[in-house]
């Protein structure tokens, strides 16, 4: 799998902050959301073992050259993903397999076609993606708990490393239960639910479950209390190298909190997360391939507040 072309996504930094619209995840330029995210460093909760969670563990550390696995098998079932960010530069990491009905060897075919303008991956709209942590800084360590069928996989991300593979190994003796969540949000075609209920504060795990046709993801950003939908959709829909709004939502505004970076439908993902109280913002800027728009702009937006409260759901 080393020539299958890692994926790599327009910056959502970009949407957010400079006002660019998305128009797909392509092969140009990275998904991590830039400096801003080292605010939400100091965020960061100690990592979990997968002692601690009673799960199996793999430790995944990206490196400027490639993807650092500390094993090459796993069992089967629910796995504890730890992704340690030793390179230079922002980005996440996710699990990628092939899709109901292909080989690992369809995958890397697939993948190899280059993606029309740049836009995002075909292939992804097939595979097999269980999910991973996404919008980790250099240094940063952040966790989610997947669901590995038997088979084989690849650890993939958002720079131009290669891919690195290991094994999912089947007859594991005892299942292990699901993990607990104290939140469960639902991603369709195109909203997010289950934010509109009161949400804790501090370390937690999410449940995180696709229930649409095309891949989702969850970006989740922490933003003054007191912003409305209105500012949000106003940045997201701004047109490239647009001038800031006066008065509108700025750079300083984002503090991104992790979330998931890439899941396919289908499938359910629960990330580890540590939530200040406030108010927080839910985007998915995956392509729509009926018209090259990302989600949120087709309403896959939420504003929501941890510590009480109800989300918005975009218009």
């Amino acid at each position: 799998m080393h020539d299958m072309d890692p994926v790599t996504m327009v910056s959502r930094r970009t949407v957010l902050v400079s006002g660019a619209r998305l128009a797909g995840l392509g092969a140009a330029a990275a998904l991590a959301l830039g400096r801003l995210d080292r605010l939400a460093l100091a965020q960061n909760a100690t990592p979990m073992t997968g002692a601690d969670l009673g799960y199996p563990e793999l430790m995944v550390t990206i490196t400027d050259s490639g993807y650092q696995l500390d094993a090459q098998s796993v069992p089967s079932g629910y796995v504890l993903l730890t992704v340690k960010n030793a390179s230079k530069d922002d980005t996440g990491a996710a699990v990628l397999g092939p899709g109901p009905g292909q080989t690992m060897s369809d995958l890397q075919a697939a993948a190899s076609t280059p993606a029309p303008n740049e836009g995002f991956p075909p292939f992804l709209y097939t595979a097999t993606i269980p999910g991973g942590p996404g919008d980790m800084p250099p240094g940063a360590t952040a966790q989610a708990i997947i669901n590995l069928p038997a088979g084989d996989w690849v650890v993939f991300g958002e720079g131009n490393q290669p891919p690195s593979s290991f094994t999912a190994i089947g007859g594991t003796p005892a299942a292990a239960p699901e993990p607990t969540a104290s939140v469960t949000v639902t991603e369709v075609e195109f909203s997010f639910s289950g934010l509109d209920v009161a949400i804790p504060e501090g370390q937690q795990i999410w449940k995180v479950v696709n229930s649409g046709a095309q891949p989702h993801m969850l970006v989740l950003g922490k933003v003054p209390a007191g912003t409305t939908m209105d500012q949000i959709m106003q940045v997201v829909s701004a047109p490239d190298n647009a001038t800031p709004v006066p008065g509108g939502l700025q750079e300083s505004d984002f503090q991104p909190m992790g979330g998931v970076l890439l899941q396919s439908a289908g499938t359910t993902v629960w990330p580890l997360l540590n939530l200040p109280a406030g108010s927080y913002v839910a985007l998915c800027f995956v392509t729509d391939p009926r018209n090259g728009e990302p989600h949120a702009m087709e309403g896959m937006v939420s504003l929501f507040t941890v510590g009480g409260g109800a989300a918005t759901p975009a218009a």
